[in-house]
């Protein structure tokens, strides 16, 4: 998002530069009314085009900066045909992201598989390669190019002096 802010402000900047350089450049007074016409009309529309931008997904193919080898399925909203509608925690990233892929069937079948097994042992659904475009729609029906898995759940870390098999062993 500060990439997205630093542009809004760049093209505020722009735009106050070009209206201030109207005003100075010319006597014209109905040229300088049209020109902070101009100001005020483009600022209003940037802010309110940036809030409503905000609220869209990012389409999952746009995503260039992350190289992130699996995320977090945190919610996802399919509909059929036309789009799956993802909200994905990120390791890099401290808020989750909501993003947007084009429907493909395979993956659609492996999201509801995993999101079943992650239900029955109360674990995460995560998705491998999610901004490859290539591995994300790899061979079809290989279970190693499944795009959405199931994991279990995460254990809790030891406590000071227990070792990981002292608690099989007293059993």
């Amino acid at each position: 998002m500060n990439i997205l802010l630093a542009l809004l402000v760049a093209y505020l900047i722009v735009s106050l530069g070009y209206a201030l350089f109207s005003l100075r450049t010319t006597r014209s007074h109905v040229f300088r009314l049209t020109s902070l016409l101009y100001l005020v009309v483009s600022v209003g529309l940037a802010l309110y085009l940036f809030n409503q931008l905000l609220s869209q997904p990012r389409p999952i193919d746009q995503e260039y900066f992350s190289q992130a080898e699996e995320a977090v399925v945190l919610a996802v909203r399919p509909k059929d045909d036309e789009a799956i509608y993802l909200w994905l925690q990120l390791p890099d990233r401290e808020s989750p992201a909501y993003y947007v892929m084009p429907w493909d069937g395979q993956a659609a079948g492996d999201l509801e598989i995993a999101q079943r097994e992650a239900a029955q042992q109360d674990g995460l659904v995560l998705m491998k390669h999610p901004f490859k475009r290539s591995q994300r729609q790899g061979i079809k029906g290989d279970d190693k190019d499944k795009v959405f898995y199931a994991t279990p759940p995460p254990r809790p870390p030891l406590k000071s002096g227990e070792m990981e098999g002292s608690a099989q062993a007293m059993q």
